[in-house]
């Protein structure tokens, strides 16, 4: 990953993953981030409905302002953060 670069990471219900590439900027916060992604046909509107974001695992909002090299993980029906659910395996274990 480039410095100054936001990977950006769809995680499904089924654990399908899919990964592109944000080049940071001052100031940016989810919401816009979200918004360039759907002008750049990256994703649609209706994509991003009953959605939840986090960073390496830590649940954030849609003010959240973005870190250059922060990974923005886009997750289906969070039920818990992926660190929770990490948490929650290893004890099943």
């Amino acid at each position: 990953m480039e410095k100054n670069t936001i990977e950006v990471i769809y995680i499904s219900s089924n654990n399908k993953i899919i990964k592109n590439f944000v080049k940071f900027k001052e100031n940016y916060t989810l919401k816009d981030m979200l918004q360039d992604l759907i002008e750049n046909s990256i994703f649609s509107r209706s994509f991003f409905s009953n959605k939840f974001y986090g960073v390496f695992g830590k649940k954030i909002d849609l003010n959240y302002i973005i870190k250059s090299e922060d990974r923005i993980e886009i997750l289906d029906n969070l039920l818990m953060t992926p660190n929770e659910r990490r948490k929650h395996n290893f004890k099943k274990n």
